[in-house]
């Protein structure tokens, strides 16, 4: 054992190489905030991530002026309704397979898992030919009807994630625990809703951040199916910051910063929860 540990190399070269992996992941994100602070021209001839003017102009005319706090509601529209349908539907789906005895559990449990495997991309155009079929999405389509018709395939997407996750966690819980709540005379409804709901919060957190930072990026489905520009989501209208014929580049950075923000402040809030998520969620079970 000894002499295998005499060829392993020394945790200082761990935390070179972690920190140098480090420096290259957070440098285009501080270049990003950098640039939101610089003018035009300074962004092109100061490579230094320090402004040598810095000013929030850029920052405050980009949220005013190209109207991203109205993007920015439309966005935080369909991703909190995608994450509260996904939490809503699929704990009670991770209950069932984890809690409750049917047949063909496992068979369908796995069947869910092997949707994992295909691509989304690969049903994209049968899925946008169904959502129009609906009347969920077009030219004819209101705003809500449009909005259900992005939400829906976002939820259904993300089922078989959310799925395990919760169900690993529920078959963690003692099941003493339902035993219990049985005897007392509690209902299975009541038992998923008052004991056991309350207890996966941090796997309620580790699915919501995920799924929200996939509703909030998400840009194909949207581009495809919203029609009016007032109805735009951010990733769209930071599209349209790409098409012009120059393009400036510190209001691209400013709205792309924006547009990450949001992301940042959930991660922060929720951090603690998360990972209790990741491992009680992933390992359990």
């Amino acid at each position: 054992m000894n002499s295998v540990r005499k060829y392993l190399p020394s945790k200082a070269f761990y935390y070179v190489i972690l920190t140098f992996y480090a420096v290259i992941s957070v440098y285009p994100f501080l270049w990003m905030i950098s640039s939101a602070l610089k003018p035009n021209r300074e962004v092109y001839a100061n490579k230094s991530l320090i402004p040598n003017h810095a000013q929030l102009d850029v920052l405050i005319n980009t949220w005013n002026q190209l109207e991203f706090f109205q993007y920015s509601v439309n966005s935080a529209i369909i991703s909190v309704a995608t994450v509260l349908c996904i939490i809503l539907v699929y704990s009670m789906a991770g209950y069932g397979f984890a809690k409750t005895q049917f047949r063909g559990r496992e068979i369908f449990f796995l069947g869910f898992l092997g949707v994992l495997l295909v691509p989304g991309v690969s049903v994209l155009i049968p899925l946008v030919q169904l959502v129009r079929a609906l009347g969920l999405g077009g030219s004819n389509a209101s705003q809500a009807a449009t909005y259900a018709g992005l939400i829906l395939p976002m939820v259904n997407g993300a089922g078989p994630f959310a799925i395990f996750f919760f169900r690993n966690f529920f078959r963690s819980l003692p099941n003493e625990l339902h035993d219990a709540a049985r005897v007392d005379g509690c209902s299975e409804w009541g038992i998923y809703a008052r004991i056991y709901l309350p207890l996966s919060a941090p796997v309620i957190a580790t699915v919501g951040i995920l799924n929200f930072i996939a509703s909030w990026n998400s840009y194909i489905l949207p581009s495809i199916l919203i029609n009016n520009e007032d109805w735009f989501t951010l990733p769209l209208k930071l599209r349209d910051l790409d098409l012009q014929a120059v393009i400036q580049w510190n209001v691209r950075m400013a709205g792309s910063l924006i547009t990450v923000v949001p992301i940042i402040i959930l991660f922060l809030l929720l951090q603690r929860y998360y990972i209790r998520g990741l491992t009680a969620g992933a390992t359990k079970g």
